[in-house]
């Protein structure tokens, strides 16, 4: 007779809701901060001053609010590390999750439109924090599940660019997943 204590799930809404007002306290908590440091630096006995401090402060969160929408979509691995993450994936994550990443048994599809739907307005770090448990018992390293998920976004038929896949979990928070070009 135990009790389950499972967090309900978030709809597909409530996720983007909740991703969206993480991005707004991040930006107004930037925007105090390098407002008051502005102001403090300046001094409140010229005008002009605080009106130049007030300028540094807008381009300076202007600059911070765009690097935090990132998409799949924008060429965020590359090719060399989908290929590394083919190998590995054959390797270690095909007995379980099938030669066509459609899932087996307990394991879960890592392509198709049932994956793409339900990682659809979340992080990179999320999936890759999945990833990084996998298998069970014998983990793939920190550059195998990141060469991986670089395997899964071009499964998904999304674009390799220039820039590798960052193995910084906060890099990768910045990284939405989205199922459809925006």
């Amino acid at each position: 007779m135990g009790t389950d204590h499972a967090r309900p799930r978030r709809s597909r809404a409530g996720r983007v809701l909740a991703s969206a007002a993480v991005r707004l306290i991040r930006f107004v908590i930037v925007f105090l901060t390098v407002g008051l440091a502005i102001v403090a630096q300046a001094g409140f006995s010229r005008m002009s001053s605080v009106e130049s401090g007030l300028s540094r402060m807008t381009s300076v969160v202007s600059a911070y609010s765009q690097t935090q929408t990132v998409s799949v979509w924008s060429g965020v691995y590359t090719a060399a590390q989908a290929t590394a993450g083919e190998k590995v994936y054959f390797a270690r994550c095909s007995t379980c999750h099938g030669g066509e990443l459609e899932g087996r048994e307990q394991a879960p599809a890592l392509a198709g439109a049932q994956f793409l739907d339900s990682w659809n307005g979340r992080d990179l770090r999320r999936l890759l924090d999945r990833i990084a448990v996998m298998p069970p018992g014998a983990p793939v390293s920190a550059v195998e599940a990141v060469d991986v998920l670089a395997f899964m976004l071009q499964a998904a038929e999304m674009p390799s660019g220039s820039t590798a896949l960052p193995n910084d979990r906060a890099k990768l928070a910045e990284i939405v997943f989205q199922r459809q070009k925006p």
